[in-house]
């Protein structure tokens, strides 16, 4: 039967004494069984739980992967991804002979990386900025995994990652440039009051008057509370 449809018996003996073993510890554990067959994501997810240092991003220029800790892997060539290997990968084993093959290779999405290693995940930042639309400070984010660039980048709210620097940044450019999209009276008051004075000035042609953009920081900064970020 195995030679007529081109299967390794060895093979399927493996994959039965795995499936034995897997029932008896969810029988022993008293785990519920589910009756709907789980899809690919659903079987690989957990798989990548116990082989999240075992993935690879593609190189877009050779036939190998970038690893974790920047070690460098070929997909084993009896793999079906041996001749149009995915962008990432997970695989099972690491063999190191003529070159460090991967073996036993699996199709992967780097979105599903992030939510099974919160703990081994890195969180880099840049670029933070207010921005008028969100009314808040947002910086852009980047996740690695052991090296790997799981999420390139990505818009946050950096009020919770940095709240002094975003206290400053909202004190500067969302309250003295204007630029905060706000229904708050004493605000808008404030802005009528500046446009009246620079209107003063253009009429009486003076530059005296109309206090510059470092008073009015100080101004709101000793009155704006130390945990306000926008």
């Amino acid at each position: 039967l195995c030679r007529r449809d081109f299967l390794s018996y060895l093979r399927l003996r493996e994959w039965q004494d795995i499936h034995r073993q897997l029932s008896q510890t969810v029988k022993l554990l008293r785990l519920p069984v589910n009756t709907v067959a789980a899809d690919h994501r659903t079987v690989h997810s957990a798989l990548l739980t116990g082989l999240l240092s075992h993935i690879g991003q593609k190189d877009s220029e050779k036939m190998e992967f970038t690893g974790a800790h920047s070690a460098r892997f070929a997909v084993f060539p009896a793999s079906q991804l041996f001749k149009k290997p995915p962008k990432w990968i997970m695989v099972a084993q690491l063999l190191e002979t003529s070159r460090l093959w991967g073996r036993i290779a699996a199709r992967i999405e780097p979105e599903w990386i992030e939510p099974l290693a919160p703990h081994l995940v890195k969180y880099h930042y840049s670029d933070p900025h207010w921005e008028k639309s969100q009314g808040a400070v947002m910086a852009n984010e980047k996740v690695t995994l052991f090296g790997l660039p799981i999420v390139a980048s990505r818009k946050i709210n950096y009020g919770a990652i940095d709240p002094p620097l975003c206290r400053e940044l909202f004190i500067r450019h969302g309250l003295v440039e204007g630029q905060w999209q706000t229904s708050h009276a004493f605000f808008h008051a404030n802005l009528q009051l500046l446009a009246e004075v620079e209107a003063m000035e253009h009429k009486s042609r003076r530059r005296d008057i109309l206090v510059d953009g470092e008073t009015l920081f100080t101004f709101y900064e000793q009155r704006i509370g130390a945990d306000v970020v926008s």
